[in-house]
């Protein structure tokens, strides 16, 4: 609840309190117990004549300014002393709810700060379609088909000396999966199967036939390949499309 008294607004108490020590310039610390006590007890009467019900916590506190005021204006002896000072508590109150106060505007400003922003909804991303190896044939066959076309492979570049074979010793060939994807589709081309040994025919070199073999089990993972055995070769069957260009950017 607000209460509100010249120009001073407060919500309780303690807030009042914190509010004339602002009004006096005065340090929290260093409270002028007399002074600060005769400002409080003022608001609180003309609070009383507001409104009569809302003022018993602002009586409490009066009641505990008058006694810390009473104890400051003692004479002094050696077990006041001890005691230390009696607007110690009171301190730790203010710097205590002060604390709460000022974490609460933040968070208030904070609530809405927002509040005039329009944000774009979520678009709905279509995810390729994907389907589950059948598991028909272990792609450990799959791994020794490949492994006897690159054998077969090394047997026949030992024949001739190729120009590839210096280029590879001076640079690293790199053989993008999405552009074997496309070979592939094009050596499919009017034909609905092709057998393993086959689609790695015209392979030029160890780095294209390991993008080849990706690109294989890529489209199978996709579901646009499948595999079975024929005789001692394997035989690849393709199925679909070939998938849109947005899908394949990853193989870059």
């Amino acid at each position: 609840m607000n209460f509100k008294l010249d120009n001073l607004t407060f919500e309780g108490p303690l807030d009042l309190l914190l509010q004339l020590l602002h009004k006096n310039k005065v340090s929290i610390y260093d409270i002028p117990i007399a002074e600060i006590t005769n400002q409080y007890i003022e608001y609180v009467e003309r609070l009383q004549e507001i409104d009569m019900e809302g003022t018993g916590e602002f009586l409490v506190l009066a009641a505990q300014l008058l006694l810390i005021k009473s104890k400051m204006l003692l004479p002094g002896s050696g077990e006041k002393e001890d005691e230390g000072d009696p607007r110690s508590e009171l301190v730790d109150r203010l710097i205590e709810y002060a604390k709460y106060k000022e974490a609460a505007k933040f968070l208030s400003e904070r609530q809405f700060s927002d509040f005039a922003v329009f944000y774009r909804a979520a678009e709905e991303i279509k995810l390729p379609k994907v389907k589950e190896f059948d598991g028909k044939i272990p792609l450990s066959k799959l791994f020794l088909a490949f492994e006897s076309v690159m054998e077969r492979k090394k047997e026949l570049d030992s024949l001739t000396v190729k120009k590839e074979a210096f280029e590879t010793i001076v640079r690293r060939e790199t053989v993008p999966v999405k552009t074997r994807i496309y070979h592939i589709y094009k050596r499919f081309a009017g034909r609905k199967s092709l057998s393993f040994s086959a689609l790695f025919a015209d392979v030029t070199s160890r780095a294209e036939a390991v993008s080849t073999f990706l690109a294989v089990l890529e489209l199978m993972r996709r579901g646009n390949m499948s595999v079975s055995e024929n005789a001692d070769d394997m035989l690849l069957t393709l199925d679909g499309e070939l998938p849109p260009e947005k899908d394949m950017e990853e193989f870059e």
